[in-house]
């Protein structure tokens, strides 16, 4: 089994401490967890080229889809609420797979994003307005 947030097999996985990268993202938006599993580990090793032409696709698009997500979760981060410095966030980052699709990003502050990281966490449904 490998975790779901940070898709390390769950033997090795750290999530569960209390000083984790994941423990210190709920915190920030006053969230428990407990660990999550999935059966599957997340793609691993995305050629460089894929990860070029997604960020591509997010510079492109980055104002329509700021607006956008403003629109549909509000002008906070979708973790702890702020309303300054936000920025666009993979759910599933390119890293780990993700694509540069609407359905797949999410409104953080720039603190939120960089401690969540390469961390699979979807905020979206605490902000939906």
């Amino acid at each position: 089994m490998y975790c779901a947030y940070c898709g390390r097999l769950s033997r090795r996985c750290q999530c569960h401490t209390p000083d984790s990268d994941l423990a210190r993202f709920m915190a920030r938006g006053g969230r428990s967890f407990e660990p999550l599993l999935r059966s599957s580990a997340y793609k691993r090793a995305v050629p460089p080229q894929l990860k070029q032409r997604e960020r591509q696709v997010l510079r492109a698009n980055y104002a329509s889809w700021l607006e956008g997500l403003r629109a549909d979760y509000g002008e906070g981060c979708a973790n702890c609420g702020a309303s300054e410095a936000l920025v666009l966030d993979h759910v599933i980052p390119i890293a780990k797979g993700g694509r540069s699709h609407y359905d797949n990003l999410q409104l953080l502050c720039a603190e939120c994003n960089r401690v969540k990281g390469k961390l699979v966490i979807d905020c979206r449904d605490l902000r939906r307005k």
